[in-house]
C-alpha cells in the first residue's frame, strides 16, 4: 500500500527516501520510501516505481 506522497509520485520532501543500492553502470539508485516501503528507480530520467522483483534484478545486491 503507498503512502499518500508515493500515490502522487517520487518529489520533495526528499528526507523521507533512503537510499538501498547503487548500479554504476547506469548510473542509478534505488530508494525506498521510509513511510511505505515503496520502492524507487531513481535515474537521469524522472524516477520510476519499482516491484521488488524489478529491484532485484536491477540491484541483485540490495538487501530489500
Amino acid at each position: 500500500m503507498l503512502c499518500t506522497e508515493c500515490q502522487s509520485g517520487y518529489r520533495a520532501p526528499y528526507d523521507r527516501f533512503e537510499r538501498v543500492a547503487a548500479n554504476p553502470k547506469m548510473p542509478a539508485y534505488l530508494m525506498r520510501c521510509k513511510v511505505c516501503g515503496a520502492l524507487w528507480n531513481e535515474t537521469s530520467g524522472p524516477p520510476v516505481l519499482i516491484t521488488r522483483t524489478e529491484a532485484r534484478w536491477l540491484y541483485p545486491q540490495a538487501r530489500i
